[in-house]
């Protein structure tokens, strides 16, 4: 097909936006559809064969008369294609064309299909435009979310039906400069730190008895807090300085006869320590431990100020064991970062090429760095608190043996001072004075107890006072009162900033039980404004002022980012921006970032398929966008392969990952994942591990089927699947040994294996409470067996689906609902592919029974055994097209018996995801055509191939 004569993308574009929002021409592909009488008789003599019997007249099949429709020399031939095409009709007892004659009747169609064309252009999205911009810069930052949503009812993100608009264009301006920012820091890098600590910050005294001190560190049990949240233990003495990544060091070993391996879910978040103030979390790994000896495992995690590191523990054998005895032994947490790839970091030689680079010192002289720091002895791990940070001291009244004044700030778990208890009993007034010898600016304390238990000890109430000679006192300044029984972090804040030398934390009142004077506390800090002006940086200079090495550098990056050779005419916007920053403020780095943006943010970057200088490069890339959500590499630029062979690198590439994940999420419909949330009175051992794994196996899954080009069969059954140890406890499998997702096969018993049974897939289908066969029969005839259906009407009632009287009162339900003939038309082809999937609940667990919720007396409390009873039995049987079957082993032998089906599906829905527009009628035809000529069975990968190949010819080029 010759290439589409339209203008110039740009002068195109500058025409059209109004003022943002581009509003497309169709334009029509040419070629006239020239047909002799001969050809259109032959072809209407194939319809009135297999067709016209059921479908003329006023008494035609399903209101649809052919007679009258094909006797038109154009129309709608969408539902008439579709079910020639999928061997939906003729129906199965009627006589069937052979494929020779089924492919003619679908090529006769198609050229007389009244289809309307979508826009040339379409948008980025917002994932293509962010893992772009990363590849470009050598970043690695994940801020897509900043980006709105902009989907809308489409089924991919692609969809050339999107509009750009202005709220969109300033969200994508904002990403830009933010990773440019990121990239290219003006105030350079901050520098790579240290820290090493085993101290958790207090918690609440409910779950302060599921960790305990144990050798050189801590050993937890695990627990789910009343609200059924998953309870982490957060460690104190790290706060990430600046945004960025961090590599997180656990020493940790597993402890006792634990089946399995322990897992550590890794989280970032805000500190909390109630349940009813619950702070969200991120999951940022999980390690799975299963030695007795000590080891370390790392991880490679991103973090922004404020947010602090915690731990969950899981074995499900030590669910909330008190004192634990077994579970996981954390030692110790050591972190490093702000962390670069090299220094300078390597983005420099890449943007930059051969100019000279050099590095300046740290930007903050003269102000202090955290530099963390570990004694001679293996039991003795320190951190520098905030009062060290700014030089400070600290003196007591008085101290027992072994509570020292340093035990407030050790850095230690659950370590404290205390008064002197023995031998003779000290007496009031008690209390901490904090030297602050720098004039830093101090904001206010920050006080823990050491322990929550029954009290005694734990300071009532204070007061505040500030001195310049440690002799005479102001104040007091603050006065108040502190929680007991409750080991929390409680901010004493000041009523404005003080560079007073001495601070003084006076105990006016302790709570004692046998009346006896003691004071203690776990923690007692300064709050210190620590501000990234004070946080050691370095630069990272160009040694260059020459407007052609600028010229040099914009060229590079522009003919990267358009993917195209560009003249100096294409090139004078950008280079214009850059020099005229260079001339004003003399910073070649920071006049590279104008150029870099102004390409970013140029339509050419923004819209796809853009301009190319040559076709090879058009082709690579449409390839790029689609496999890699990005732009070409070096190696897919110089390539001269073939396009399967290039597709084969690409997708063994870990770039191929973002495809893999971006094509599930949107087919699939996994992006909804965290709408559904299954009921913890129904299904209370759904924890976090597993909502975390299930989406992996099936990324995992599908990845496997096109690398290794599988057949599209797999895609409904296979006596195999990607799993580790908490998938196989969940799936009722043999124990697998540690959580590494791996190749596991299934015992021949298990009703497992493809899409249709995986608990991702079983979850989504559901609203997280009951199962509905409408639902999942919907998902089955839209994304795996390709015939979709319209919405219900407005006036027709949902089902709720009630399990509780009698065992097929749901499907008396959907039976009754069916008596509307409306109703009927659609539900007696999607019921049955639901009814098949009944034997799994709303996690994707096996099921003979439903289960109905019990009423729990007053507030709801979370429990592992749940609130349920068991009702009725589960009937799984139904009928397609008049083939019956039993259960979902039968449905997929009804699919499978159809695979090449199943095979077109897969290739119009990758279509759709690489180009944003469905195929046409006539590539339908070619489609079809070429999955019937292969002998056997279709393979995932060649039909990926076959996708992009036409996508490719749609554009205007060939191979």
């Amino acid at each position: 097909m010759a290439a589409l004569a339209i203008p110039r993308l740009g002068q195109w574009l500058m025409l059209r936006f109004q003022p943002f929002i581009p509003i497309f021409v169709l334009v029509s592909l040419p070629g006239g559809l020239l047909r002799s009488s001969t050809r259109a008789d032959e072809h209407q003599q194939l319809f009135q064969t297999f067709c016209i019997d059921c479908h003329q007249g006023a008494e035609a099949e399903s209101n649809l008369d052919l007679s009258e429709l094909l006797s038109q020399s154009e129309f709608d031939a969408e539902v008439v294609f579709e079910n020639l095409a999928t061997q939906k009709m003729p129906p199965a007892e009627a006589k069937q064309p052979n494929s020779k004659e089924r492919l003619a009747m679908l090529d006769w169609l198609a050229k007389r299909h009244a289809s309307s064309q979508s826009p040339q252009f379409r948008r980025m999205s917002r994932h293509e435009f962010v893992h772009s911009i990363n590849d470009l810069l050598g970043t690695e930052l994940d801020l897509a979310d900043r980006i709105p949503e902009d989907r809308g009812t489409y089924d991919f993100d692609s969809d050339r039906r999107i509009k750009l608009s202005p709220q969109m264009l300033g969200s994508y301006f904002g990403v830009a400069q933010e990773i440019l920012d990121r990239a290219l820091p003006e105030q350079g890098f901050a520098r790579e730190q240290r820290w090493v600590t085993n101290k958790l910050m207090d918690s609440h005294k409910t779950y302060n008895i599921y960790v305990r001190d144990y050798k050189d560190g801590l050993l937890f049990s695990w627990t789910r807090a009343n609200n059924g949240n998953s309870y982490s233990f957060f460690y104190d003495n790290f706060d990430p300085p600046v945004s960025g990544w961090y590599e997180l060091t656990f020493e940790a070993a597993k402890v006792g006869d634990l089946a399995g391996d322990v897992s550590i879910q890794v989280h970032s978040g805000k500190y909390y320590y109630a349940d009813d103030r619950p702070q969200p979390q991120r999951l940022l790994d999980v390690l799975s431990v299963g030695s007795d000896s000590l080891q370390k495992y790392s991880t490679r995690v991103f973090l922004n100020p404020g947010e602090n590191v915690s731990v969950h523990c899981f074995s499900d054998e030590n669910f909330r064991k008190k004192d634990p005895q077994k579970g996981a032994y954390i030692r110790q947490l050591e972190v490093r970062g702000p962390l670069q790839d090299a220094w300078p970091p390597s983005r420099y030689r890449a943007l930059f090429g051969e100019l000279p680079v050099r590095t300046e010192g740290d930007v903050s002289e003269g102000k202090l760095a955290v530099e963390i720091q570990r004694s001679q002895s293996t039991n003795d791990l320190r951190y520098i608190s905030n009062l060290r940070r700014i030089g400070g001291t600290t003196t007591v009244s008085s101290a027992q043996a072994g509570m020292e004044k340093e035990r407030l700030q050790d850095g230690s778990n659950l370590t404290f001072w205390h008064t002197r208890f023995k031998p003779t009993l000290a007496e009031p007034p008690h209390y901490v004075i904090l030297e602050n010898p720098t004039k830093h600016e101090i904001e206010g304390l920050s006080y823990a107890a050491w322990s929550g238990g029954n009290g005694n000890g734990l300071v009532q109430q204070y007061e505040i006072y500030f001195s310049e000679d440690g002799t005479s006192w102001v104040g007091p300044i603050v006065s108040g009162e502190l929680e007991t029984r409750l080991a929390n972090e409680q901010p004493i804040r000041f009523p404005r900033s003080t560079k007073s030398r001495f601070i003084k934390f006076l105990i006016t009142e302790s709570f004692s039980i046998d009346g006896r004077s003691l004071a203690s506390i776990g923690k007692l800090d300064v709050m210190v404004n620590f501000e990234e002006a004070s946080i050691s940086r370095s630069k990272v200079i160009v040694d260059s002022r020459d407007a052609e090495h600028l010229k040099q550098v914009i060229r590079r990056f522009a003919e990267r980012a358009f993917v195209s050779e560009l003249t100096e005419a294409d090139l004078s916007p950008y280079y214009d921006a850059a020099i005229n920053t260079l001339n004003a403020h003399d910073d070649f780095v920071q006049a590279a970032k104008v150029g870099f943006k102004a390409v970013l943010c140029s339509h050419r970057f923004l819209m796809a398929p853009g301009e190319h200088s040559s076709a090879a490069l058009a082709q690579k890339a449409t390839l790029a966008r689609t496999l890699w959500l990005s732009i070409p590499d070096d190696d897919l630029r110089a390539s001269e392969r073939s396009l399967a062979d290039q597709i084969d690198r690409m997708l063994q590439d870990d770039r191929a990952e973002r495809m893999l994940h971006s094509f599930c999420d949107q087919w699939l419909n996994l992006r909804s994942w965290n709408r559904v949330s299954p009921s913890l009175k129904l299904y209370p051992r759904y924890d976090d591990l597993l909502d975390y794994y299930l989406p992996l196996e099936t990324k995992a899954y599908l990845g496997h089927l096109i690398r290794e080009n599988m057949p599209a069969s797999h895609l409904i059954d296979s006596d195999y699947s990607f799993l580790n140890q908490r998938l196989a406890k969940h799936y009722e499998l043999d124990d697998l040994q540690g959580q590494q997702l791996r190749k596991v096969s299934f015992p021949g018993e298990v009703q497992r294996g493809g899409l249709l049974t995986m608990g991702s897939i079983l979850k989504v289908t559901t609203d997280g409470f009951d199962t509905s066969p409408i639902l999942r029969g919907a998902w089955i005839s839209k994304n795996i067996v390709g015939t979709p259906v319209s919405p219900p009407p407005a006036s027709v009632k949902a089902i709720e689906p009630e399990h509780g009287s009698e065992s097929d009162s749901l499907r008396e339900q959907i039976e009754s609902h069916k008596n509307n003939e409306t109703c009927y038309a659609c539900h007696k082809s999607i019921d049955p592919y639901g009814f098949a999937l009944e034997n799994f609940d709303a996690t994707g667990q096996w099921r003979s029974q439903y289960r109905v919720e019990k009423p729990h007396q007053g507030t709801f409390t979370f429990r592992r055994q749940g609130y349920y009873r068991l009702a009725g039995k589960v009937d799984a049987a139904g009928e397609i097209n008049g083939q019956p079957f039993l259960d979902v082993s039968g449905l997929k032998e009804i699919l499978q018996s159809k695979h090449r089906n199943i095979a077109y599906n897969f290739v119009k829905k990758f279509f759709q995801y690489a180009t944003g527009s469905k195929p046409t009628m006539q590539q339908r035809v070619e489609m079809l055509s070429r999955i019937h000529r292969t002998q056997g069975e279709n393979r995932t990968k060649d039909l990926v191939v076959l996708a992009l190949t036409l996508a490719l010819e749609q554009s205007g080029f060939r191979q």
